[in-house]
């Protein structure tokens, strides 16, 4: 067995089906934290033992991870990014590593570890040794600093255990190294199919912290102290595209802040900047980022033209809905005007490819509406788009109006039929089968006589059939 500091679990995820992959970024960022520091490390990387929680994928699970974990003496074990979608994996590996490691300590991270009223999930049903909460790259380095010194991790007051809860938040991300991404054959970086049909290596990167925005449904607006936005400077930003062109040879990256300009009050001066910085490093990348629709309103032509010359290759909007009512459900904006002529005229002058986000269901919605909100979608003049369910996760405001206590949401996954983790909102006109059936629906018209209509991703989105 090889003796090592710090073995990283990186829990399964049930595959949908069009979906791309990344390594994690944030293990990423605290591997790289841990190498600062000269602590040895290992990952196991789940996602590449199974692709869904079928209960015959499960068992294969347990039988994989129990090798691979005989492989190491860890002086502390951590599992995460965990998320409520793979609470059944999550069970697999908790109980795994009691058994080949019972005297180790095992801490979980991740955003479900963040929510306020969800520690008994680690500390009573999945028994973890501690939690770390918020940032975690000074958290963990210091988890192993304390184990290797005293013996104890609760030395340690970064961390969380039960009786005692800490929030790491660390207010200069700038000061955090670049994530690791020397991780050999793991999915560090994906592939693309360019406009020019040749294959490029993708990147992913992530520029801010937090969200300024608190809607119903979303986890990132609703943590605690997550409201305070901490956002990456300019050059640190263009740094790491540099370093990621020049030492790995990256020719497009795709950023996952939830918005990556998040104030319309000063959209122009933010995309000047970022663009003109960018535009002077003359970097061969092209990039993507996610814009909430107000703010695409918002730009004018010459912070459009910006962003074309800078690179950006495609803009991801988060639309979710077309009626006040169902934007008002959500707990956000109640219209954006001049969305659709603002679509149009970007497609007129660049080449910005537009993609959008919606939501199918959520308050006393009909088949009726949802039906307008697809075929509203065909005619926002969008190059592609997503639809989902509306989904109900712990944390939210939505949550809480679903159910009456912390932890309902654990036993309804665990004994879901279907193998991915989810919980659908659901209203007297819309169960669950309903709106899967309205996904499928809503792809195969918007895609109709398009070169991806034959996708699998257009008749079974989230692989469950």
């Amino acid at each position: 067995m090889e003796k090592i500091d710090l073995l990283i679990i990186n829990p399964p995820f049930h595959t949908r089906n069009g979906g791309g992959s990344f390594f994690p970024l944030g293990l990423g960022y605290i591997i790289s934290s841990v190498v600062a520091q000269g602590f040895s490390w290992r990952v196991i990387d789940c996602t590449q033992m199974v692709h869904s929680f079928h209960k015959d994928d499960l068992q294969i699970f347990e039988e994989r991870l129990s090798i691979e974990l005989q492989k190491y003496s860890p002086l502390v074990v951590g599992m995460g990014p965990c998320i409520t979608s793979q609470l059944q994996a999550l069970k697999v590996i908790s109980n795994c590593c009691k058994k080949v490691f019972p005297s180790t300590p095992i801490f979980a991270g991740g955003p479900l570890a963040s929510i306020q009223g969800q520690e008994w999930l680690f500390f009573e049903d999945l028994h973890i040794d501690f939690i770390i909460k918020g940032d975690g790259e000074n958290a963990v380095p210091d988890a192993i600093r304390t184990i290797k010194d005293s013996g104890c991790f609760t030395n340690s007051r970064l961390l969380s255990w039960q009786g005692y809860s800490y929030v790491n938040e660390i207010q200069n991300i700038d000061s955090i190294l670049f994530p690791y991404r020397e991780l050999g054959n793991k999915d560090t970086f994906s592939t693309r199919r360019s406009a020019t049909n040749t294959i490029q290596k993708q990147a992913a990167m992530i520029t801010s912290r937090g969200c300024p925005y608190k809607c119903n449904y979303c986890v990132s607006g609703n943590l605690r102290r997550s409201r305070t936005v901490r956002k990456r400077s300019v050059d640190n930003i263009i740094a790491e595209m540099d370093y990621l062109h020049r030492d790995h040879k990256i020719h497009d990256v795709i950023f996952y802040d939830d918005c990556f300009f998040s104030n319309p009050q000063t959209a122009f001066s933010d995309v000047k900047s970022f663009c003109e910085a960018l535009i002077c490093k003359n970097l061969d990348i092209s990039w993507q980022i996610e814009l909430r629709p107000d703010l695409l309103v918002a730009l004018d032509d010459d912070s459009i033209l910006l962003l074309i010359e800078s690179g950006c290759r495609q803009i991801n909007i988060g639309i979710e809905k077309v009626s006040a009512s169902g934007l008002e459900f959500l707990g956000k904006a109640d219209s954006f005007p001049g969305l659709k002529q603002k679509n149009f005229h970007i497609r007129e002058i660049s080449n910005i490819s537009l993609s959008a986000t919606f939501i199918l269901g959520g308050g006393n919605e009909t088949r009726n509406d949802v039906i307008h909100l697809i075929k509203e979608s065909k005619s926002l003049g969008l190059n592609f788009a997503h639809f989902n369910p509306l989904f109900v996760y712990p944390g939210t405001p939505l949550y809480n109006q679903v159910f009456d206590n912390d932890r309902a949401w654990a036993e309804i996954i665990c004994n879901d039929t279907l193998p991915w983790g989810e919980i659908v909102f659901e209203n007297d006109s819309l169960k669950r089968s309903d709106l899967l059936e309205l996904v499928d629906y809503a792809y195969s018209e918007f895609y109709k006589d398009t070169e991806h209509s034959s996708q699998l991703m257009i008749s079974d989105r989230f692989n469950i059939k």
